[in-house]
């Protein structure tokens, strides 16, 4: 998880490089080089677009929930509540918000509508001073990002003063210097403001509307089951009204402003349109409250369930304001009020036009007929795609019609080449694709396969069964006597599009070898088996010569000894037994 400012944070596990955030972002401030989005917090304007459009929630706005609690702890935490609380919370009576904020241990509870008050009188003031030609309202943080990164040729158009919540921050310090302020609100650009130098510590912490949730759930508190309490502070009346549509020029009103026609700005398109508008000098004579969130604060990011309550949230803030009393008198303070607003932008490296081109046609865009402009990168055209590039903010592969193209192009060159047979077969078994390979054995163009069926040219049995059982058939070897081709099928399901595919790979060659082999095995245990016979012959025979051989030895043998036998018994006879003859 990594932090993006003092606002965001990018878990980017979770991401699943589906550009959403990217095509939603007005500023096109994240980078998909490495493959995941990263925020750009030095364009960034945290208007909070990417975490609640990410599907994946790999964007979230940071939390000081525990920072708060400490400082709760503590004692004399001071809450500045934002009126559009009536759109985050459905409660029977608006007051018993303060009965739950002082359960969770505030020491005080007041509206950061009394700083808003403040900052409508420093409004009226600039426009009845009437130096300026354009007014822009400077209440939102989101705008002010937005002008000073992006737009600061515009900074002279903005009203130098505070937002409310800085506003208020300073009027509770002034009158509490050891109080420790925390602004609950819808806007998660305010945790980027409160932390900005330029603003003195006026706030100690941000909430959303929610972490304050949140909080309650863990602490078990029912907001509508507590004690509806007055707001500490001095009454805010039509100054409740900043969170609606029109609420900054409602106040204008109520203050007598002259000498300025009045616009109302909201929403990131409008904003922009605005932007560009002011910068091509086409208005003149206005002040202009700006709200980046359609709906202005009511239409928050941090604003739970915000696109349901949104309307009848600022329907409620509307009547609570009216209920309030008319005029408010005007606070006593010496609030400082001013502010200088800065150039911080960052416009990057522009690429000359040789490089968007070579850009362009490394993607595939050889024309300007090729440059589709259809958005699906997150980039409002391809050339503002190629500058992203240029700059390191972006791939080539985020290009989906090229993308596309490429893997239709990969996918047609393995198709056409491989020498295995491919068939594509729907339900009923007409073909849907058939490769270069299926088409020379079937002996059939491509659009005469089309929609014919397969069984026209060869046996399916195995693909009814993969239809039927929706199981991978393993490799069969099949025969195509038809073909005089012998091949090895797998059938695959493809559930999805309720289609099958068939691989056939020809072993014809192969099996042609096997059976030659075979054959010379066989011719060759034959020979064997004949020099066998032939040894077991030529044995008999030898052996039958020796079985004589050996016979007439032994009867020879035999008769020789039975002659020296009897010629020595013949002799022992003649002999006397003096040893003399007879």
């Amino acid at each position: 998880m990594t932090n993006v400012g003092n606002a965001i944070q990018s878990q980017r596990a979770n991401c699943k490089n589906c550009y959403k955030c990217l095509r939603a972002c007005p500023v096109k401030s994240i980078s998909f080089t490495s493959g995941q989005a990263e925020l750009l917090p030095e364009t960034c304007i945290y208007c909070g677009t990417c975490v609640q459009v990410c599907p994946q929630k790999a964007k979230t706005a940071m939390s000081q929930l525990d920072r708060v609690k400490e400082l709760v702890r503590q004692g004399r935490a001071v809450v500045s509540l934002a009126p559009s609380f009536l759109g985050a919370f459905p409660l029977e009576e608006p007051m018993r918000m303060v009965g739950a904020l002082r359960k969770l241990g505030f020491h005080q509870v007041r509206e950061t509508a009394e700083g808003a008050a403040l900052v409508s009188d420093a409004f009226a003031q600039v426009a009845k001073e009437g130096r300026m030609p354009v007014i822009v309202t400077t209440c939102c943080p989101t705008i002010n990002n937005l002008v000073e990164k992006h737009y600061p040729d515009l900074i002279p158009l903005m009203a130098p003063v505070v937002t409310p919540m800085v506003a208020h921050g300073r009027l509770i310090k002034e009158q509490d210097p050891q109080a420790k302020v925390v602004f609950i609100g819808p806007c998660i650009a305010k945790m980027e403001e409160a932390a900005d130098i330029r603003h003195d510590r006026a706030i100690d912490g941000v909430l959303t509307f929610e972490d304050l949730g949140t909080w309650f759930r863990e602490a078990g508190i029912d907001p509508n089951a507590c004690e509806a309490q007055p707001f500490d502070g001095a009454d805010s009346g039509l100054a409740r009204m900043y969170p609606t549509h029109a609420g900054i020029l409602r106040n204008m009103r109520a203050r007598g402003v002259e000498g300025y026609r009045l616009l109302e700005v909201n929403g990131p398109d409008n904003c922009l349109d605005l932007m560009e508008a002011l910068r091509a000098g086409e208005l003149r004579g206005c002040l202009i409250e700006t709200s980046f969130c359609a709906g202005s604060c009511m239409g928050g990011p941090a604003l739970p369930g915000h696109r349901a309550n949104r309307f009848a949230g600022g329907l409620d803030v509307k009547q609570y304001a009216q209920n309030c009393p008319l005029p408010v008198p005007a606070l006593e303070t010496k609030v400082e009020l001013h502010k200088e607003f800065l150039d911080r932008s960052h416009p990057g490296q522009q690429p000359t036009e040789e490089e968007i081109t070579a850009i362009l046609r490394s993607i595939g865009k050889e024309s300007k007929m090729d440059e589709l402009n259809c958005g699906s990168c997150g980039y409002p055209s391809c050339r503002a795609k190629a500058v992203a590039v240029f700059q390191g903010k972006a791939v080539g592969s985020m290009c989906l019609p090229y993308m596309f193209q490429s893997a239709q192009s990969m996918s047609n060159v393995v198709m056409d080449n491989t020498p295995n047979i491919i068939v594509v077969a729907d339900g009923d078994l007409r073909i849907c694709e058939l490769n270069a390979a299926g088409r020379k054995l079937f002996g059939v163009s491509r659009s005469e396969a089309i929609d014919r069926y397969l069984y026209e040219f060869m046996e399916t049995e195995e693909f009814e069964e993969v239809l039927r059982t929706h199981q991978t058939l393993p490799e069969k070897k099949i025969s195509l006597e038809q073909y005089q081709m012998v091949g090895e099928l797998i059938v695959l399901p493809l559930p999805r599009q309720n289609q099958v595919l068939g691989i056939l790979r020809d072993v014809t060659a192969e099996e042609e070898r096997a059976r030659a082999l075979y054959q010379f095995r066989l011719d060759t245990m034959n020979m064997a088996q004949k020099v066998i016979d032939k040894q077991m012959v030529a044995a008999q025979e030898i052996a039958s010569l020796l079985g004589e051989t050996t016979a007439e030895t032994k009867s020879t043998l035999t008769h020789l000894k039975d002659m020296i036998l009897q010629n020595g018994e013949e002799r022992d006879t003649q002999e006397a037994p003096d040893g003399t003859s007879h």
